[in-house]
């Protein structure tokens, strides 16, 4: 049995206002999940922006939402 290596995502990275559109997140959530996992955000002189591919992982590993008729 011959297991097939993934191939590398290739790097996707926007602005921030650009990440909290394509997210949904405010920019200030950004920053609180900035501080939390690490490799988020990178530096380019002034700009600071977002790698989407961690953006997309940190959503990825959100809880489902229950919605339901009472708590």
């Amino acid at each position: 049995m011959s297991i097939t290596p993934t191939p590398p995502r290739a790097a996707r990275f926007a602005k921030l206002p650009a990440a909290e559109q394509y997210s949904g997140r405010s920019r200030s959530r950004l920053y609180q999940l900035a501080a939390i996992h690490h490799g988020l955000f990178i530096k380019d002189r002034r700009s600071t922006l977002v790698d989407l591919n961690v953006l997309d992982e940190i959503m990825a590993a959100l809880p489902p939402a229950r919605i339901g008729a009472g708590k």
